[in-house]
């Protein structure tokens, strides 16, 4: 005696690979003849939404399998900086405006990024601090994003060697970043 759901016969020992390989029998001509039925405009963006689904599979396979012990960087926002007893140490400053890509700088611990932008009209304009590994790779924050002008600090903890994507339009900035000694 069998039912629709279990295609082996009673008498038998249950083989749960006797009913995997019977149980996409059924379902192929149905999903061959939806298939055929469909506009080759369909058939092409169904097959071209798959391949793209397969590459964000893939793409977060990868990224699952990046480093994530003591070999990855590690930086964090601080509200503030534990300054007790301690001074700030000038370590590499830019100003400009436009886009820049900063040369690389090393900090030991608690750091800041202090930031002046003064936009050229009254209808502002857009600046942006991002920091980045030394070696390019990896996009870690955004220490800054103002369509105002003004002056701001941002508090980081995290010793590495890092460097900043300045991107700017309509306006000078000046950028420096500070280390706790």
């Amino acid at each position: 005696m069998t039912s629709a759901t279990d295609s082996v016969p009673a008498d038998r020992p249950r083989d749960d690979t006797i009913r995997m390989r019977r149980w996409p029998r059924p379902a192929m001509p149905i999903a061959s003849a939806w298939w055929r039925r469909q506009a080759k405009q369909t058939r092409t963006g169904l097959a071209v939404a798959g391949l793209l689904a397969l590459a964000g599979i893939l793409s977060l396979c990868a990224s699952l399998g990046r480093p994530t012990g003591a070999s990855a960087i590690v930086l964090r926002p601080e509200a503030s900086a534990p300054d007790n007893g301690k001074s700030w140490v000038a370590t590499k400053a830019w100003q400009g405006s436009g886009n820049k890509e900063t040369d690389t700088f090393t900090v030991t611990g608690h750091w800041r990024v202090d930031w002046i932008f003064s936009p050229s009209s009254s209808n502002a304009g857009v600046f942006q601090v991002f920091i980045y590994s030394a070696d390019g790779r990896q996009l870690l924050n955004l220490a800054a994003n103002s369509q105002r002008g003004g002056a701001d600090t941002s508090f980081w903890v995290g010793p590495g060697t890092y460097y900043l994507k300045i991107s700017s339009a309509g306006g000078d900035w000046k950028v420096g970043v500070q280390d706790l000694h």
